[in-house]
């Protein structure tokens, strides 16, 4: 009789196991992140492009790296900080950056052009935390050598020059408190427009040639 008790019992707990199993495997499935709008596409070539979407119920972004309409890869990050028109990504052959609003940190994430490996990040602007991306102007420009970040609030701004293949910061010049209303790189410089005045600085160091208009 003990035998056959156990028994019962045993093939109760296998059920319940496989019922949790179900309800495990249901979770997983329904709880996947899910891509919902796309906030940007940016145009890598003809063939090849970065589509940048939003999370569906979440503040999170996905950034999917699209190849003649197929899906090379696709990886979750925090917010994305940039949107349609005002992009927040640089690229070159080997690494892409993105800027990334989390929680009270504006951070810059590099990622592998091969497979979206995580290959470096950092906090911009550490010292003024907390802080966030600025809501109008540039915020990312690129020469695909380094990318350029621009940060700031109306008490004051930087420009971070990231290098793309490692994602670490190689120098950040104080821009003072002016709002950057447009910034590009001509090499060898990269430039800043604030108050109506063009700033430039140089790209492998960041200081600032006072000469040019």
């Amino acid at each position: 009789m003990a035998k056959r008790r156990l028994g019962a019992i045993g093939i109760v707990l296998v059920l319940l196991g496989i019922a949790v199993a179900a309800v495990g495997s249901w979770y997983v499935i329904h709880a996947r992140p899910k891509v919902g709008a796309t906030i940007d596409t940016i145009q890598i070539d003809p063939d090849t492009k970065f589509v940048i979407s939003a999370e569906v119920d979440s503040d999170n972004s996905f950034i999917e790296l699209n190849r003649k309409g197929e899906t090379v890869w696709q990886a979750l990050i925090p917010h994305y900080a940039g949107d349609k028109g005002r992009p927040a990504i640089a690229w070159n052959d080997g690494a892409v950056t993105v800027r990334v609003d989390r929680g009270n940190h504006a951070e810059v994430f590099a990622l592998s052009m091969e497979s979206a490996a995580k290959l470096g990040g950092f906090k911009l602007a550490p010292d003024h935390e907390p802080t966030t991306t600025q809501k109008t102007g540039p915020i990312t420009v690129t020469d695909h050598i380094r990318s350029y970040e621009l940060i700031g609030t109306d008490k004051w701004h930087e420009l971070v020059a990231v290098d793309l293949n490692t994602g670490h910061a190689l120098w950040a010049a104080d821009l003072g408190h002016w709002l950057v209303t447009d910034a590009g790189v001509e090499t060898p410089y990269v430039w800043v427009i604030q108050a109506n005045q063009k700033r430039w600085f140089n790209v492998l160091n960041g200081n600032e040639n006072r000469s040019l208009k």
